[in-house]
């Protein structure tokens, strides 16, 4: 996930001071890549152009809460996100089963006694004939924590694997748990044996659920039962495995070094992540307008040499 960088920072305390020119600035730096996003989910322009405007006033409304712990593209992409769902409200969302992470007996086929436990267990924590707000404030908190502890889990888990440069096992691993795929269709993906890919994945949830446990303080190895889909909405809120802009920007002029080259081509074409497609989209379309740019001014200088 990338941190928020020096230009946004200077960018939101001119916001904060007042500073309409630091708006406009703030909105042109951010509002081609939430276009292009939300145009590859609206049929109507119209109706992507409205959300887009209605993310950019609820995060100017939502700034005083901004912890400023995420970049700005990234709150972005959540705000403009949560709307889409709106947007489509009722619709079936995709899932990502946390029932690996959350069954510390690995074997991965049927419910294991402490699974059945803690699933008894947070029912326990949401019945009640009458909930108390404290009761819901306490719900969100620990809700948080767990999201948090999920998060460094797996942001250590693909760090490792970074530094040691093994990228199969990132690919592997982003497919099967940010991708949903099936193991078989990892396998043909990766050119593996299914076996090898369900080895990856149960070491793989061994390492988070012991990153978990070391950093709890409590020894355990699970966490409480909130649903299915939190592993993909904790992967997609923290953007666990999208390349800097910066590097999709190299990836286009294909100045990256091959590995890692064919590592961000892979994410954006092969699993197709639409947060990274709209960034690729809008540096696209901005290249050409620099192109176009940059040939008009040469056409201007030079035009008088037609003339003689």
């Amino acid at each position: 996930m990338a941190e928020l960088s020096e230009g946004d920072k200077y960018l939101l305390e001119q916001i904060r001071r007042g500073d309409g020119e630091g708006w406009a600035a703030l909105v042109g730096r951010y509002q081609g890549r939430l276009l292009a996003f939300a145009r590859g989910r609206l049929r109507q322009p119209a109706d992507a152009e409205d959300i887009v405007q209605d993310t950019f006033f609820h995060f100017l409304k939502g700034l005083p809460a901004f912890r400023e712990d995420a970049s700005v593209e990234t709150y972005l992409f959540t705000i403009l996100r949560r709307k889409l769902v709106d947007h489509f409200r009722g619709k079936h969302m995709r899932l990502c089963s946390l029932q690996d992470v959350l069954d510390s007996g690995g074997g991965g086929s049927g419910g294991s006694s402490s699974g059945g436990d803690d699933a008894r267990e947070a029912a326990s924590r949401i019945a009640g004939d009458d909930p108390t707000p404290s009761f819901y404030a306490r719900r969100d908190e620990q809700a948080g924590l767990d999201r948090a502890a999920l998060a460094a889990a797996l942001r250590a888990l693909l760090d490792r694997l970074k530094e040691a440069g093994n990228l199969r096992d990132l690919r592997v691993i982003e497919c099967l748990f940010y991708g949903q795929l099936r193991n078989k269709d990892v396998a043909k993906i990766a050119g593996i044996d299914e076996k090898h890919v369900a080895l990856i994945k149960h070491r793989a949830l061994n390492e988070v659920r012991e990153h978990v446990a070391r950093n709890s303080g409590t020894g355990s190895s699970s966490l409480p039962v909130y649903g299915d889909s939190m592993v993909t909405e904790v992967w997609e809120e923290q953007r666990l495995t999208c390349p800097k802009r910066s590097t999709i920007g190299r990836y286009l002029l294909g100045t990256l070094d091959p590995p890692w080259q064919e590592l961000v081509d892979f994410h954006l074409n092969r699993l197709g992540c639409r947060f990274c497609r709209a960034n690729l989209d809008d540096l696209q379309k901005k290249t050409n307008e620099d192109s176009a740019v940059v040939r008009d001014r040469i056409l201007h200088s030079t035009i008088g040499f037609f003339k003689r």
